[in-house]
């Protein structure tokens, strides 16, 4: 367990990257969404009606802010710390266990960060002015109990699949992940085609809480292919 808790430590020997980061991306959506609110007021909108915060809560930007970032640090994570890792002494199964921790403790954080900012958010009547940032239709419009899930298990989602296209990356070279994700899209389609008759029964039947199962799966299931790669992988 030592070694996976090494390898964890080794994530975040840049912590101004790893943690600091998501922050600032963050923080910029924030910044960003209070000049449009201050913006929309300026313009005459009324805050405080009906209309305006049904509109103001299909703004997503937080929501779409840092899946991007945090797949790309998924990625660059293992491609760069696994031939230290192994140098240091670790095992493979001990760098996949510890890259998960690093994950999971990255999820978290950033969950915190969020729970925070939707606190202060309602606490403040959105920022004083009417800016919905954190409150919006895909967090449960202002529930913690979909905004925490939410954010953990899309963290995780997002760090997981990086880091597994990382590990594709570091065992077959440069054309790997590209082979690898031609091969997701196509099962997709695949999979599509053969849902579209029951397409109608299936969107209904989607909860929270087996959209929270899938994320589970495919998080473990990233996890479980960055582990394969990494067994006969060759440092270099």
């Amino acid at each position: 367990m030592q070694r996976a808790l090494n390898v964890t430590r080794l994530h975040f020997v840049k912590p101004l990257v790893s943690l600091g980061t998501p922050l600032l991306i963050v923080a910029l959506v924030l910044v960003v969404t209070w000049i449009i609110a201050a913006i929309l007021m300026r313009a005459g909108l009324d805050p405080a009606s009906a209309e305006y915060a049904d509109g103001a809560r299909q703004n997503l930007g937080m929501v779409w802010s840092l899946p991007g970032f945090l797949v790309y640090f998924g990625v660059q994570a293992v491609a760069t710390t696994f031939p230290y890792a192994l140098a240091l002494g670790s095992s493979r199964r001990a760098y996949v266990l510890g890259t998960a921790l690093a994950n999971v403790t990255i999820a978290a954080y950033v969950t915190v960060i969020m729970t925070a900012l939707l606190a202060l958010e309602l606490a403040t009547n959105h920022w004083f002015f009417g800016a919905y940032a954190l409150d919006n239709v895909a967090f449960g419009n202002g529930s913690f109990g979909v905004l925490i899930p939410a954010v953990f298990l899309g963290t995780l989602v997002a760090l997981s699949v990086g880091g597994a296209f990382g590990a594709v990356w570091v065992r077959f070279g440069a054309k790997g992940p590209t082979i690898v994700a031609l091969a997701v899209v196509l099962l997709l389609v695949i999979a599509l085609l053969i849902v579209v008759p029951q397409i109608n029964e299936i969107v209904a039947g989607i909860t929270r809480p087996r959209v929270a199962l899938v994320a589970v799966v495919v998080a473990a299931a990233a996890m479980f292919g960055t582990w394969l790669c990494m067994r006969r992988t060759a440092v270099r």
